[in-house]
């Protein structure tokens, strides 16, 4: 009777740390990146690098830089590593985008933090990710608002509004996906929503002007998922 009492619990107990594991927050800790980079040097001294990339680029401390190197926990069974350190050579391609969401975004609904950045191959193709996607050569995140104040609603027609009179100046595309999840990336300025395509774009339903040559379906699927 007691051993089948303690089986109970042992599955009560799997059941609640598997609920816990489900629920992390989609966004980083600092205490969290700390820990990952403690476990190599390699790691702390790249990242080190990588910081002082963004300061020469007057991008630094846009979002915490540990935020850019966040791997998606939109699919935890996808995680192997909870960041995950871009190649050096694609470092600059990231860097419009900080500047994009400095001085444009952040005037407009505050603090934003990044759920997803770069990706590598293998973690690109687990999470369903177009096999040319914008996050493979880190020219992409997907970032949410911090303020919860901004609904999903607001944050349409802000980025929309945005997205129309500053997106083609700075050559950046512009994804509105479920809830208040969005992608910024410096690939091309273009419109997408919740499937990828140009006619699903909120900023299309909502009546504001998007990109006035958007990007074609076959060309969504290929470069921006």
């Amino acid at each position: 009777m007691r051993e089948r009492r303690w089986s109970r619990w042992v599955v009560v107990l799997a059941v609640l740390a598997a609920g816990c594991v489900a629920a992390r927050s989609p966004v980083a800790t600092e205490a969290e990146f700390r820990r990952w980079s403690g476990e190599d040097p390699a790691r702390a001294e790249a990242f080190a690098r990588f910081q002082a990339m963004l300061s020469a680029a007057g991008v630094g401390g846009v979002v915490p830089a540990y935020d850019l190197w966040i791997a998606d926990r939109l699919k935890p069974k996808c995680l192997v590593e909870t960041f995950v350190a871009p190649p050096d050579e694609d470092w600059p391609n990231i860097v419009p985008v900080p500047r994009f969401i400095r001085d444009h975004v952040k005037p407009a609904i505050g603090e934003v933090r990044v759920v997803s950045g770069y990706r590598d191959p293998a973690f690109n193709a687990c999470v369903g990710g177009a096999p040319a996607s914008a996050h493979k050569e880190f020219y992409a995140v997907d970032l949410l608002p911090v303020d919860r104040a901004v609904t999903r609603e607001r944050l349409i027609s802000t980025l929309c509004a945005i997205h129309q009179r500053e997106g083609a100046r700075a050559g950046i595309g512009l994804g509105i996906y479920a809830g208040r999840r969005f992608h910024l990336d410096a690939r091309s300025y273009r419109g997408w929503g919740a499937d990828y395509r140009r006619a699903s774009s909120p900023c299309r339903a909502n009546r504001v002007p998007g990109p006035s040559r958007g990007p074609e379906t076959r060309k969504i699927t290929r470069h921006h998922k």
